[in-house]
């Protein structure tokens, strides 16, 4: 078990100059455990927006090292295309940017821009909540130059994930891959607007798997894909795909060694939580997590407390479910129902895989004494 690894970690969306950065030391003990997911590493800020460049404390949980093999070779199809270029001809049409403008309608002006990537054929697009969070208005530029605007149709910042829609139709929708399939090691390709240069392809491996990283505000996102293809401010929102022009994540932060500039330690958020997030909000505009009710403890909360055989309850919600079930502050939780949990982090999972209302068994250790509360899950409170 490597230790935790104290790093900047910044959203690819907007490069700042250092001097309006700001360290924040991510606060995790006090964040509820609901279906959320939170990071520690830097937003890949917004590209020309100084304010998007914010540098939050980063703390990134190493697992065990993994054997990675070499990536195969990129040989030539019968096209003679390689298998970069082949992939790039095929999603680029996929992957827009998105510039953002602040001030009234009459008067608005360009102050960065972000990455996206169109889900539906409908005008659906993908990006970061961090991308749009900020932005009085959009205007989304598609790979053959045409502008559009766009607004806002949900955005999720639990998971720093949002959705924007335009006013067209019969979009080319990128296609989406299956992350149960993915492996360390094979091809990923990353599609953005790095520094406002849209339509900028990058390529690398997936460096790691299901990495759980901190990013700030109470944000821990206990799943995400490490990749090692460059990822630099303006990248944020765009995508992350594999050898087939697939999406496998949507491209969300990058960890620095002090420099906002690209280390080859970048992270995306994996499809399938992003299909399920984006679903949700084109529904209902937002996203429902269920509560649990405790807390972690700071150790858990910086990633200085490695894996074990539990998740320590920090402290419990007053008339949450977990209190009412008897839960108490040291309390190790050890099972959800039939999941085995070793950490904090799979405690999260656990709980995003579960609905609003659902009746779950938390088994825990108390002292030497195995014991078990039977507890309804309510509703996260919005931020």
């Amino acid at each position: 078990m490597f230790p935790a690894i104290p790093a900047s970690v910044y959203p690819p969306s907007a490069a700042s100059s250092p001097s309006v950065r700001r360290t924040v030391v991510v606060a995790m003990a006090a964040a509820l455990v609901g279906g959320l997911l939170a990071s520690g590493i830097t937003l890949a800020a917004i590209a020309g927006d100084p304010a998007g460049g914010n540098a939050q404390q980063a703390v990134v949980t190493e697992p065990e090292p993994v054997a990675v093999p070499e990536p195969a070779a990129r040989t030539s199809g019968d096209d003679g295309l390689t298998q970069v270029e082949a992939v790039a001809e095929a999603v680029l049409p996929a992957v827009v940017q998105i510039e953002l403008r602040r001030g009234d309608a009459q008067e608005a002006q360009a102050s960065g821009n972000g990455s996206g990537v169109i889900y539906r054929s409908d005008g659906h697009i993908l990006t970061n909540n961090h991308v749009v969070a900020q932005a009085d208005g959009l205007r989304v530029k598609f790979a053959d130059g045409e502008m559009a605007r766009a607004r806002v149709v949900g955005t999720d910042p639990l998971t720093d994930l949002a959705v924007v829609k335009v006013d067209s139709r019969g979009l080319p929708a990128i296609r989406i891959g299956d992350n149960d399939s993915l492996r360390v090691g094979a091809l990923a390709v990353a599609i953005g607007s790095p520094f406002g240069l849209e339509g900028s392809v990058t390529a690398g491996v997936v460096s790691a798997l299901n990495r759980p990283i901190s990013v700030g505000d109470g944000i821990r996102l206990p799943d995400v894909i490490q990749t090692d293809a460059p990822i630099n401010p303006g990248n944020s929102g765009g995508a992350l795909v594999d050898a087939d022009g697939r999406l496998i994540g949507i491209n969300s932060a990058i960890l620095t060694a002090g420099s906002p500039a690209n280390a080859g330690v970048g992270f995306a958020i994996p499809a399938n939580i992003v299909v399920d997030v984006a679903d949700e909000l084109i529904e209902n505009g937002e996203v429902v997590y269920p509560l649990l009710g405790v807390t972690q403890t700071e150790e858990a909360a910086s990633g200085q407390e490695a894996p074990g055989d539990g998740a320590v309850v920090g402290g419990v919600e007053a008339g949450g479910p977990a209190d009412e079930g008897g839960l108490e502050a040291g309390d190790v939780i050890t099972r959800l129902d039939d999941t085995p949990i070793t950490s904090f982090d799979d405690l999260i999972l656990a709980i995003r895989q579960r609905d609003v209302g659902d009746t779950v068994r938390v088994t825990y250790r108390r002292g030497g004494d195995e014991q078990t509360a039977e507890v309804t899950l309510v509703e996260r409170p919005g931020e």
